[in-house]
């Protein structure tokens, strides 16, 4: 069906598909582990996909290799921590004494990493005065008298005119958050912890309004209370006294309906830790029953906001001052993955890791273990969970209708998103052995797995069943934009295309890389030192580069006619989006091509093999687990042609569009795709119709270190709709 249909119509079609493919089932087959009902809205709190996926940074990632994991996980919000962990170096006795200089430079490093900053005002600094008289500890426990925080409001005030003014009018629409946790009676003590939240309400609304008074009633958006993850109001000392004496010690939810009552929050800030000591419970329990207390927090929330964005500001698998040793174990990665899922279907909108950066000696700015899931010095491994948050950040991303999915048995969870270009899903594995989950309603599409253990591996769900490794993330994608697009890649595209085409040649729509491949990061930075390019453009830039024929995956196999005999000289591609690669058969009729690395990709990545021959036609596969090296060989089998008729093609042409571009193009009558592929093998780009053309012509660019490959000479491949095939060569000189 065309793009033209009413979309009802096409998502009609897309579940008729599904039950084709044996999403149903039918016939005695096995229960399904999940059921999905493309036609059924989800039965979560949220009915849409809006969410945003980041960390929390306190110092470590303002060092070059946690800006460069940053980028490559696609953070879209960091939190930048302002207060006694985060700015004490640049804190003085006045203002005039601060080193504003440290925030903005902080600030800047988010920008680079492709995030957006959300500001957090921990504590008061310095020159604020304490009740007492004494300037501010610079901590969350600390009190003001009225003169106090008045200061404190003033200097929020103008922090964010200060970054109003270096970065400009954006700063305004950052969010902006008031304290930290204030109900944690260990982090900010009895004076904002008991009672109702009185004395953090006092803070927050003078902020808010010195915000307002400065600029503009509505103009910038204020946040809070970043709520500690409490489920008692009965907190006792050690001693079995009750911390809070006589004075009420109320519910989490309590504390945050009045203090959100009091000064009506733009957006609400709250936290979560697994709810768990080291070593209090199992790692089970925490999978299958603290995170669905998790999800029921979600949805509490999601009702208190009634409609104002709510976000999970800070999570990890355990919040315990001793860090549990599972924070960088596999089971962390299978933890937030579903708590990601939960946090959209419940309505949440967004979720932010703490943290992500850690610093290379394992310890945290207070001396204590650090929770981070990548090292600040890009040398060092990642956490297990990396690989799976960087696979969830490109589930959530984009927008779509979440869907009604049936989950059966503990140790699953799955979010299904149905989009205009097809249905994309999730589903994380929540016990440690590798599994196949049987999966009904969903068409047959590619799928990406991954899990601590394992890497991201491309494969293909067949419409009945997945395999999930333990602890593990399977997505099932069937749109052509998703999964491959790491958002450092799509940046460093826009990059390329507005600031170095000119030179270095420009790419079609949909190519990932122009010629200029495999870039280090030293080489980008030391060609652009004296350059325009920001850092984090450089960083954003090197990743687009080097995503170019990376040597990922190695695709062996045969070519064989109808009656098995071997066919020399047939043409093997390996087909992205609109960029590909390409390997010829030899005289067994074997090949060997290699494919682009999934991780570094966008267009390229490959979605499926063609093997064509002018006298065989054509014949078409999904990649699969067989194209990692050490699976199974690719067979193809040539039939030929219901019809000998092959599309016609017209003369060829090369065009020298001068700044080392070239235009290859050709127009074609009933050819329903038409690739260009060097005569020596390893490149191929599909040719997209030209513009406004009256004869059907087809053309792609290449940049002269494309063009000149093979000594200039290229094979254009017409595949007709009858499987037919036509191949002209074109020399370009």
């Amino acid at each position: 069906m065309g793009s033209g249909l009413p979309a009802r119509w096409r998502r009609a079609a897309r579940l008729a598909g599904a039950l084709l493919c044996g999403g149903l089932l039918l016939g005695g087959s096995p229960t399904p582990d999940i059921a999905v009902h493309l036609d059924q809205p989800s039965t979560g709190f949220a009915q849409s996909l809006d969410f945003r996926l980041g960390t929390n940074e306190i110092v470590d990632l303002y060092r070059d290799g946690g800006i460069d994991r940053a980028a490559q996980f696609g953070a879209d919000l960091v939190r930048v921590w302002v207060g006694h962990r985060f700015l004490g170096a640049a804190a003085g006795s006045s203002p005039a004494e601060f080193e504003w200089s440290r925030l903005h430079a902080f600030v800047q490093r988010v920008l680079d990493a492709g995030a957006t900053p959300m500001v957090s005002f921990v504590a008061a600094p310095a020159w604020v005065t304490a009740a007492d008289g004494t300037p501010s500890s610079q901590h969350e426990s600390e009190r003001f008298n009225t003169a106090g925080v008045r200061g404190y409001a003033e200097y929020v005030a103008d922090a964010i005119e200060r970054l109003r003014d270096h970065f400009g009018p954006v700063a305004l629409s950052w969010p902006y958050t008031i304290w930290n946790e204030p109900n944690n009676h260990q982090n900010a003590g009895q004076h904002y912890a008991c009672g109702s939240g009185a004395a953090y309400a006092e803070l927050y609304a003078a902020a808010r309004a010195a915000v307002a008074t400065r600029f503009g009633s509505g103009v910038v958006a204020m946040g809070g209370p970043s709520l500690d993850a409490i489920d008692t109001g009965t907190t006792l000392n050690p001693d079995g006294s009750r911390t809070c004496g006589n004075v009420p010690d109320v519910d989490w939810a309590t504390y945050l309906r009045s203090v959100d009552s009091a000064s009506f929050h733009d957006f609400l800030t709250w936290h979560w830790y697994g709810m768990h000591r080291v070593g209090e419970t199992t790692s089970a329990e925490v999978l299958r029953t603290r995170l669905s207390w998790f999800e029921t927090r979600v949805r509490l929330i999601s009702g208190i906001a009634a409609g104002r964005p709510h976000y999970v500001e800070e999570i990890n698998f355990n919040g315990d001052l001793a860090v549990d040793p599972l924070v960088q174990a596999p089971i962390n990665g299978a933890f937030l993955a579903s708590a990601t899922l939960r946090a959209v279907r419940q309505g949440a909108s967004g979720l932010l890791v703490y943290k992500g950066t850690r610093d290379p000696s394992g310890k945290s700015p207070r001396g204590e273990p650090d929770f981070g899931l990548w090292s600040s010095a890009i040398a060092d491994p990642p956490a297990p969970a990396f690989g799976v948050m960087q696979l969830v950040r490109r589930f959530v991303a984009g927008s779509g209708r979440l869907t009604r999915v049936d989950v059966r048995g503990p140790d699953l969870d799955a979010l299904v998103v149905d989009t205009d270009q097809g249905p994309r899903t999730a589903v994380v594995n929540l016990s440690p052995s590798h599994r196949t989950v049987r999966v009904s309603g969903l068409p047959a599409a590619p799928a990406a797995a991954v899990s601590g253990e394992t890497a991201w591996t491309p494969g293909w769900f067949d419409g009945t069943s997945i395999v999930v490794p333990g602890f593990g993330l399977a997505v099932i994608d069937g749109s052509l934009g998703g999964l491959p697009a790491l958002p450092t890649v799509e940046r460093g595209r826009r990059t390329y295309d507005t600031q170095c085409s000119s030179c270095h040649g420009v790419t079609p729509s949909g190519a990932h890389a122009p010629g200029l491949a495999g870039a280090p990061r030293a080489a980008v930075d030391g060609s652009h030192a004296a350059g325009r390019l920001t850092n984090g453009e450089r960083i954003n830039l090197t990743g687009f580069l080097s995503g170019w024929r990376i040597a990922g995956r190695v695709v062996t196999g045969i070519v064989q006619d109808a009656n098995g005999t071997p066919i020399s000289g047939a043409l093997v591609i390996a087909a992205g989006f609109d960029s590909g690669t390409a390997a010829w058969t030899d005289a067994a009729g074997h090949f060997q091509l290699r494919t682009s690395d999934p991780l570094a990709s966008v267009a390229a990545t490959p979605r499926r093999l063609m093997a064509l021959h002018a006298d065989h036609a054509v014949a078409h596969a999904p990649i699969s687990l067989g194209a990692i090296p050490s699976g199974p060989t690719v067979t193809f089998a040539l039939h030929a042609p219901p019809t000998g008729q092959r599309p016609a093609l017209a003369s060829s042409y090369v065009v020298d569009t001068g700044n080392g571009i070239y235009r290859l193009g050709t127009a074609s009558a009933g050819a329903s795709e038409i690739w260009a592929v060097a005569a020596g093998g390893g490149l191929a780009r599909r040719l997209a119709p030209e513009p406004e053309s009256a004869f059907g012509v087809r053309m792609t660019h290449l940049a002269a270190a494309d063009a000149s490959t093979a000594a200039g000479n290229w094979v254009v491949a017409a595949i007709g709709s009858n499987g037919a095939v036509a191949l002209r060569r074109v020399a370009i000189d």
